[in-house]
């Protein structure tokens, strides 16, 4: 979706609702599936920041450097980098 800083920005957001009506396992089906959503969401991640590497080559050196370079830094990166490449082409 459009950022609402800057409409030329893109954000992704990641939401989960876990609910359950199983008498007696309500809670615990509930931590189990927020859990296995955790994990599902650092491993969608490390695929989207992949494919973002893949997709703009010089920001890979941003994410590799060990510097605390936050998401929304690199998204910036990255889109200057694709700005560049279109008023090239």
């Amino acid at each position: 979706m459009p950022s609402q800083e800057n409409s030329e920005w893109t954000e992704c957001r990641r939401e989960a609702w876990v609910s359950s009506g199983v008498f007696g396992f309500a809670r615990a089906l509930q931590a189990f599936g927020m859990e296995r959503f955790k994990k599902n969401v650092q491993k969608s991640v490390k695929g989207f920041n992949y494919t973002l590497s893949r997709l703009y080559p010089a920001m890979d050196t941003l994410t590799h450097s060990g510097g605390a370079v936050t998401l929304r830094q690199r998204a910036k990166t990255a889109s200057k980098i694709a700005a560049s490449v279109v008023a090239t082409n």
